[in-house]
């Protein structure tokens, strides 16, 4: 009996802070309206168009889009707890280890990872 208790809680914690292997990289997504606009993520230039980009998990995310005659369009991206770090979060309850997870990037995501941003033209009146 006692060593199914022991086999049990040992199983329970390895599959508990599992964060830790988690990527600390997200891939995201982003599709200009426009062909040729530029596309910045997190103030650098990462392509024209349409992009795909590795950024931190655990930041939040800034997106501009720019052409001339057109407005640039912005995006702002929060990070949230992931699910793999809820489940840290409910296993550090049980166990002090999975605690350790909730540190680490792989506890968190993005909110989104596929961007459609459409650029509207500006007038210009002569």
């Amino acid at each position: 009996m006692v060593s199914k208790f022991i086999l049990c809680g040992a199983l329970a914690l390895s599959l508990t802070a599992c964060s830790f292997f988690n990527s600390s990289q997200q891939v995201i997504r982003i599709n200009a309206s426009e062909r040729d606009a530029r596309i910045y993520v997190n103030g650098s230039f990462v392509g024209q168009g349409l992009v795909q980009a590795r950024v931190p998990r655990d930041e939040n995310l800034s997106i501009l889009v720019t052409k001339d005659g057109y407005y640039p369009a912005s995006r702002e991206v929060v990070n949230k707890l992931s699910g793999v770090g809820i489940v840290d979060a409910i296993g550090g309850c049980f166990f002090l280890l999975p605690f350790f997870g909730l540190l680490s990037s792989g506890a968190w995501s993005l909110d989104q990872t596929n961007f459609t941003i459409v650029l509207d033209p500006q007038n210009i009146s002569r």
